[in-house]
């Protein structure tokens, strides 16, 4: 009779094929030796039990039995791993305080993509609270007022503590209150803030160990809820240039400066103050849109960029239209397209 072989999964459930032949002895009622390795597996895992009447001899666990202790075998060791891979942060943690007190810098390495907001704030918080001289921050888009004051106390903790902190955001954020309530406690907490009235990269650089970056899709698209993290040391000098550089192109905002809400129909509209003291027929703000114009967005998309209703884009383009003394948007642009403020900020 030819014997019909039973295939062994790759797994710590089934039994290997030692395992399996002594099964079948026992089956068989073949006395087994003591010491074998194959029956000691089976016995305790309780596959087999001893035969109370005849020595050497073992017979089989009911199928019931067998399924509870394996299942249970397996949920243990399940339970381990979760409990192992739940403890490495903080793990991890333990370690980098260790380098810390012993003055250790730690070696670079790459870049991480963070996938979800937890991730991202877990780590810029993480970063900003560990500051020891240097925190920048580019910020182009509108934040919403549980952001600022979710961010204002690490903030002023890191500036109160003689870390200088550098911040900038777009132009029209100036006639946002809540924006300007922030700056000015940022402010008085020994922090410096610029706006640009172009668009800019969102970028958090600490001490120039770490830097945070915004997630582009394959159409260009950001990925609002993702970013890259890096400690490599050349990437976060560059990005630290950058900033640098943008940072000499931008306006001081101090806060006692006057800003105008304008006419906007909701919260973050309006003009700004011109440009630096310079004579201007346009604002920041219009600036920024026609500069959005002549890249072929629609108002939706600029506004959007801006934390402005479509709306409010068209009031600002018509009201510079009237200002111009021209009859339409092409007029418009056809004059911005060789006005020196073009070159304005």
């Amino acid at each position: 009779m030819t014997e019909r072989r039973i295939p062994v999964a790759p797994n710590s459930s089934r039994l290997k094929e030692g395992e399996l032949q002594t099964y079948r002895r026992a089956l068989q009622g073949d006395v087994l030796p003591k010491g074998d390795p194959a029956l000691t597996s089976l016995v305790d895992r309780g596959v087999l039990l001893p035969n109370t009447h005849e020595p050497g001899k073992y017979v089989p666990a009911p199928s019931g039995l067998v399924q509870r202790q394996l299942t249970a075998a397996v949920l243990k060791v399940l339970t381990e791993a979760t409990e192992a891979l739940a403890g490495i942060p903080a793990h991890v943690r333990e370690l980098e305080a260790e380098q810390q007190m012993h003055h250790h810098t730690p070696s670079p390495v790459g870049t991480m993509l963070l996938v979800t907001v937890p991730e991202v704030n877990a780590e810029t918080i993480r970063a900003v609270e560990g500051a020891e001289f240097e925190v920048l921050t580019m910020q182009p888009g509108y934040r919403k007022p549980k952001v600022l004051k979710g961010a204002l106390p690490r903030g002023e903790e890191a500036a109160q503590r003689g870390v200088t902190v550098k911040t900038i955001y777009r132009t029209s954020g100036r006639s946002n209150p809540t924006q300007r309530d922030w700056v000015a406690s940022m402010t008085r907490a020994g922090a410096q803030v610029r706006t640009l009235g172009e668009d800019f990269l969102r970028l958090i650089i600490v001490d120039r160990k770490h830097a945070f970056f915004e997630v582009f899709a394959e159409d260009g698209t950001v990925q609002e809820a993702a970013a890259w993290y890096t400690q490599d040391h050349g990437v976060c000098a560059a990005f630290a240039a950058h900033f640098r550089q943008q940072w000499e192109r931008a306006d001081p905002w101090l806060p006692e400066e006057p800003e105008s809400a304008g006419e906007g129909e909701e919260e973050g509209e309006g003009k700004s103050d011109g440009s630096r003291g310079i004579a201007t027929r346009t604002t920041k703000i219009q600036r920024t849109i026609l500069r959005g114009v002549v890249a072929g967005k629609s108002y939706e998309a600029i506004g959007h960029s801006l934390g402005f209703s479509s709306r409010t884009v068209t009031a600002q383009v018509s009201a510079l239209r009237v200002e111009l003394g021209m009859k339409t948007v092409a007029q418009v642009t056809y004059w911005w397209a060789t006005s020196p403020e073009r070159l304005l900020p």
